[in-house]
């Protein structure tokens, strides 16, 4: 198959307006509708990601000690 699907492409979504954020959050909803039982994973996993997001905005934003800009 050499052409792409006529479905929803993850790759159009644009994230910087909050598209994104919409699309992740609709789908989880839709998700924890029909499986009810992986409530506690999505908890776990927007506690761990509340956790490590800040830490990972720190590393990726913090410009290295040997880069002088003159």
């Amino acid at each position: 198959m050499s052409y792409p699907h006529a479905g929803i492409r993850i790759d159009r979504i644009p994230a910087e307006e909050g598209g994104g954020l919409i699309f992740a959050v609709g789908t989880t909803f839709i998700f924890l509708i029909v499986f009810p039982a992986l409530l506690p994973v999505a908890a776990a996993a927007i506690v761990g990601g509340a956790a490590l997001a800040p830490a990972l905005h720190w590393l990726w934003r913090k410009e290295p000690a040997f880069v002088h800009i003159a």
